[in-house]
């Protein structure tokens, strides 16, 4: 039995096994920065070189339904806190719909796609960072969250459903938001490179899609530059 065969057997595939390659993969990456967290950062110099810059960047979210690509940008209005705004753009996928590329022809095409859903937030921001005294400048824990306004459209596919009604473009409003923790890690003294778990909250008084709650759970990554 060789090692793959070893993994899948112990149930390393399973959501269970996931969680454990998970927590492996964090308890690695908090023993290879055991020196930097050991450190004791001078508030007076952490203030300086963190706090007061603000925060412009990029991100780009995994979510359960489909991706994002965002922009934002914060200040540090109060001592460990950033506020800023930030703007979305989603593009989500119908729950049975399945993508496929053909490589000979360089064409991508999908099957069972009845929607196409585009959603797009403006957001007002908040970032408290965590453990300022504890922890390294190179590994900076946070909690985030955002409230604002989500505007939604979806063109769907075929001009008909099943009972041979006509289906119109949609174009939907509501206020939504997040709340979300990860870890900003320091790249360069400028830059930050940053990885966050959230849960994003979309719900809409009318179906837009397939459903009108388009919450979700989604995976960010981000690019930042302090100036």
């Amino acid at each position: 039995m060789n090692r793959l065969d070893q993994l899948i057997h112990a149930g390393w595939y399973t959501v269970s096994g996931l969680k454990k390659i998970f927590m492996i993969i964090l308890l690695y990456l908090l023993i290879i920065n055991s020196p930097l967290l050991a450190q004791v950062i001078n508030p007076a110099e952490d203030e300086e070189t963190y706090d007061a810059k603000r925060q412009v960047g990029l991100g780009f979210a995994m979510a359960e339904t489909g991706s994002s690509l965002g922009i934002f940008i914060a200040w540090p209005l109060i001592p460990d806190y950033h506020f800023g705004l930030g703007f979305d753009a989603f593009l989500l996928r119908d729950s049975k719909q399945l993508d496929f590329y053909d490589p000979y022809y360089g064409i991508p095409y999908s099957i069972n796609k009845q929607n196409n859903v585009y959603l797009f937030d403006l957001l007002v921001t908040a970032k408290k960072r965590l453990f300022k005294q504890d922890l390294s400048e190179e590994f900076r824990p946070f909690i985030s969250a955002a409230l604002g306004s989500v505007y939604g459209m979806n063109f769907p596919e075929v001009s008909r459903d099943v009972n041979n009604v006509s289906k119109k473009d949609e174009y939907r409003w509501t206020v939504g938001g997040f709340v979300g923790a990860g870890v900003d890690f320091s790249v360069k003294s400028n830059h930050l490179v940053t990885i966050r778990a959230q849960y994003r909250v979309m719900p809409f008084t009318e179906i837009l899609g397939e459903r009108k709650n388009h919450s979700m759970f989604e995976l960010r990554f981000e690019i930042v530059q302090r100036f």
